[in-house]
């Protein structure tokens, strides 16, 4: 009795709450590239020091994976999300009043590990959902659409407010986003009443975390590049700041477009379209010589990026209801781009220094199409057993 007295986890208020949720918390890290800047400017850091602090807040996000799996299913939903937004609201809150770079190190990973749990629930309750694709899109469209914003105006307001000024910003922001987790479920859903929601095997279940491992590994290693493999094609600084920011808006552009396709045409075409489009994109950045090359690889690759990225995520997450492989995906999402600009420096020396001249980026892309090549093929095992076990349901 009271166990599960449910809300409609489909409805359009939960919808929305997990799309603020995930829009406005991961704030920090999304525009960590205007930060790392402020870090050295306002507060007297050095720019690798700077890059400790975003790379400390990303760390913290991706441990929180471990004991949000442990949470979930023993504490209210809600008061695992009120906890974070606490936790963030106070770290912002310090992030005013520290100076010494040790201490500020700290409380920005303490704030990763409330930023990470905070993720993790809005992850778990968009698999939760009838039509995940659709949440996904949602939940990408959100953080795309803030990073174009956030790019645009950012730089241009942080002379005038100091970083000060932003802290205080997201901890009114934080503070308001207790408004929309209420919204959010309790607790999971009933996995026995739910069609088609047997808990996947083992097997496929680490099949589906590499797949996603593999996605992100591509993206983070060939990304963390596109403005150096532009500046060693001797293209003009303005005009690679420019494609990038117009990329920025491909991407609202292929979330949206993941959000109204949704399954109309099922997981198979849509994902497939996505990863041969990620995949075009990065070879159109093959020995790039051009400004026409270089903004129509950059167009195409964050469009299927994040056009892509809704049906991978929703795919491997359904594969179980109870929300535990949505909090692993949320840990390989970020290992993935952590480690794949880690494995594409390591790449890159090694190419360096079999052919002895300046460095190669070819080798970064070729590394990330081949990433790409093993994950769609484990993204169709994934496909095969979600097909498998509604099959499987609809018999019993």
């Amino acid at each position: 009795m009271g166990t599960i007295k449910q809300v409609d986890v489909n409805s359009r208020a939960i919808v929305m709450a997990l799309t603020l949720l995930a829009t406005i918390a991961p704030a920090a890290a999304v525009l960590s590239p205007v930060l790392v800047g402020a870090y050295v400017t306002d507060m007297g850091f050095t720019p690798q020091q700077g890059g400790n602090i975003i790379a400390a807040e990303l760390i913290g996000a991706a441990l929180s994976s471990i004991s949000t799996f442990f949470l979930i299913s023993r504490v209210n939903w809600h008061k695992i999300l009120y906890g974070a937004i606490a936790i963030m609201f106070i770290g912002y809150v310090v992030s005013c009043l520290v100076s010494t770079f040790d201490i500020f190190l700290i409380v920005r990973f303490v704030s990763g590990l409330a930023l990470g749990t905070l993720m993790t629930m809005t992850i778990v309750v968009a698999g939760m959902m009838k039509d995940p694709e659709r949440a996904f899109g949602f939940w990408s469209l959100g953080q795309i659409v803030f990073a174009v914003i956030g790019f645009a105006l950012l730089p241009k307001l942080l002379p005038s407010i100091g970083l000060d000024g932003f802290y205080i910003f997201m901890a009114a922001a934080m503070a308001l986003l207790i408004l929309p987790a209420r919204f959010m479920p309790k607790k999971g859903v009933a996995t026995s009443k739910k069609t088609g929601a047997m808990t996947a095997s083992k097997r496929m279940i680490a099949i589906g975390a590499l797949a996603v491992f593999l996605f992100y590994t591509a993206i983070g290693s060939v990304w963390a590049y596109v403005e150096r493999i532009a500046d060693q094609a001797g293209l003009e600084a303005d005009a690679i700041g420019y494609v990038l920011s117009i990329s920025s808006l491909l991407g609202v552009v292929g979330a949206g477009a993941a959000t109204w396709i949704s399954t109309k045409y099922g997981r198979l075409l849509p994902s497939a379209a996505g990863y041969i489009l990620v995949g075009l994109g990065i070879l159109l950045l093959f020995d790039l010589e051009t400004i026409m090359f270089y903004t129509l690889a950059s167009l195409v690759f964050k469009f299927a990026w994040w056009f892509a990225a809704p049906y991978l995520l929703a795919s491997v997450t359904s594969l179980d209801a109870s929300g535990r492989v949505a909090i692993l995906v949320n840990f390989v999402i970020a290992c993935g781009l952590g480690l794949g600009h880690a494995i594409g420096a390591k790449v890159l020396t090694v190419a360096q220094k079999i052919s002895g001249g300046p460095l190669d980026y070819n080798a970064v892309l070729i590394f990330g199409v081949i990433c790409l090549s093993i994950s769609f093929p484990l993204l169709l095992m994934v496909f095969r057993a979600h097909r498998n076990r509604v099959q499987s349901s609809v018999k019993t």
